[in-house]
């Protein structure tokens, strides 16, 4: 085999492979929803049915329901700096600045 061929072949497969490393969209790096489904306010299908637990973030799209009557659903009451959040049948206790879960009660909302 020359390596007329051969430094060719190797150029062309390592140019190919720094390809792979290019920057995801925006979007992707922040917890901000992509165009399309921000402008109809849908959550990605990948989060349909996801389930967080304690030490992971919560993201901002699912800290807007918060649940006042946490004592109905036999909830510890929120320190001060932490909210309940309702995500379907879930309660997440969230750190309000950041996100940070700090108790995950799952399917404990049935109505």
């Amino acid at each position: 085999m020359s390596f007329k061929i051969v430094i060719p072949v190797l150029a062309a497969a390592l140019g190919a492979g720094t390809m792979a490393f290019a920057d995801p969209p925006s979007y992707a790096r922040s917890e901000s929803l992509p165009p399309g489904l921000a402008k109809q306010g849908k959550v990605p299908p990948g989060h349909a049915r996801k389930i967080w637990g304690k030490g992971q973030h919560l993201p901002s799209e699912y800290r807007r329901v918060h649940i006042s009557d946490w004592d109905r659903y036999d909830l510890e009451p929120a320190p001060a700096g932490y909210t309940w959040v309702r995500v379907e049948r879930d309660a997440y206790l969230v750190e309000v600045a950041s996100g940070l879960i700090a108790q995950a009660m799952i399917g404990v909302l049935l109505d």
